[in-house]
């Protein structure tokens, strides 16, 4: 077949066709069908000559034409509207720098000084425990000896301890949880727990067994669901496990794979497995450990151990969100259940110690639903409102 000479026929007016593919050639399907055509369903667009042409439409039709001025009005009011969307974006999110997702922590109130309400009350003496029960705030007022009860407004309405039998008995106590009604207040220097009512007066109390030469220092306390208490030594490094009644029972993983040694052992917990949290002051991170002995996870400051930190207390509120003082650097770390840091409240920056929502020695920790409450040894009680989902939602810092 002959090679033949592409030939353009004079203009006829397009109209959409559907284009097929026949041996090669592009051919209408009209044009397939029109009487007195050269094509051919077997040869293509071949001429008689043996030459071949293909018909080019150069002139729109009008219909065509409004159609496409249609469109484009549609495509440029659509650019028009999502301009504008991102104006406004822009505006409300990055001009006024305000973040997106749930609210971070707010400081709800600061009591820096306890009010004096139906007694007569000084300043607290550097403060290291809070413990919350109703709608009373139970602060341990180390440097004194005591413990302050008190509304939520910070009015004082009762003193244990102050003229009682365990005024004469507490010695620099460090930790204290409230439970049932009752006071379990970690009595450091005395190597002890003491279970203190209301009225200040002595229920029970739990001896650390004390090594030869080597004085206990209860630094930590913790009451389980079944009454046992847990208690931190922080001169052997152990935690030691009493009955409810106040017997010695063991120390933490006697019974299972061997003794555990802390690094300066501080507050502690346990959460409804039965797992034990326990905070190494120095190490400044807190070790999860199993009920039979097996380490599960490590609650890093920083994301590895380091001695810039002091973990002073932790707690865990009922999301399942871990908190933990560092006194050192003046913040609270925020950790998930899987030990993945979240965040912190306060200010790493030294700078910012003026700022009231500044935390300058942060010492225990409580939660009542959404609330944090943080006793700073130097600034007071601050107590600020968490939603959870802030530490969940997904933030570029």
């Amino acid at each position: 077949m002959s090679t033949g000479n592409l030939q353009v026929r004079d203009p006829i007016v397009y109209r959409p066709r559907l284009i097929e593919k026949a041996q090669g050639a592009l051919v209408t399907s009209s044009e397939a069908d029109r009487p007195g055509s050269d094509t051919t369903p077997d040869s293509g667009p071949v001429s008689k000559d043996g030459s071949f042409h293909i018909d080019v439409d150069l002139t729109p039709d009008d219909d065509t034409s409004s159609r496409r001025r249609s469109r484009g009005r549609w495509v440029g009011a659509g650019i028009v509207v999502l301009l504008a969307l991102v104006a406004a974006g822009w505006f409300f999110f990055v001009r006024n720098g305000e973040p997106a997702g749930p609210p971070a922590p707010v400081l709800e109130t600061t009591i820096e000084t306890p009010l004096s309400g139906a007694v007569v009350v000084t300043d607290w003496s550097s403060p290291s425990a809070v413990a919350v029960g109703g709608d009373r705030i139970y602060i341990l007022d180390t440097g004194n000896n005591r413990i302050l009860s008190m509304d939520r407004e910070g009015v004082v309405d009762n003193i244990i301890c102050e003229t009682d039998e365990c005024a004469l008995l507490l010695d620099a106590p460090q930790d204290m949880e409230y439970h049932e009604g009752l006071f379990y207040v970690a009595n450091t220097e005395k190597g002890q727990v003491d279970v203190v009512d209301a009225t200040g007066t002595i229920i029970r109390t739990y001896e650390l067994p004390a090594e030869p030469g080597d004085l206990p220092r209860a630094t930590g306390v913790h009451v389980a669901d079944d009454g046992s208490v847990y208690v931190s030594d922080w001169t052997s490094g152990r935690v030691a496990i009493f009955e409810p009644d106040g017997a010695f029972r063991l120390y933490f993983g006697e019974d299972t794979v061997g003794v555990f040694e802390f690094t300066d052992p501080t507050g502690l917990m346990l959460d409804d497995d039965g797992n034990l949290y326990i905070a190494e002051f120095s190490l400044g991170l807190v070790r999860k450990i199993s009920p039979v002995g097996r380490e599960l996870a490590i609650f890093s400051m920083m994301g590895s151990v380091t001695t810039a930190s002091e973990a002073s207390d932790l707690i865990i509120d009922d999301n399942g969100f871990l908190y933990l003082a560092d006194s050192k650097r003046s913040v609270v770390h925020v950790f998930s259940r899987g030990a993945r840091r979240l965040g912190l409240i306060g200010f790493l920056d030294a700078s910012r110690s003026d700022s009231p929502l500044a935390l300058l020695r942060p010492q225990g920790l409580a939660t009542d639903g959404n609330q944090l409450f943080v006793i700073d040894s130097e600034r007071g009680l601050q107590i600020y409102i968490i939603d959870p989902n802030y530490f969940l939602f997904q933030r570029t810092e």
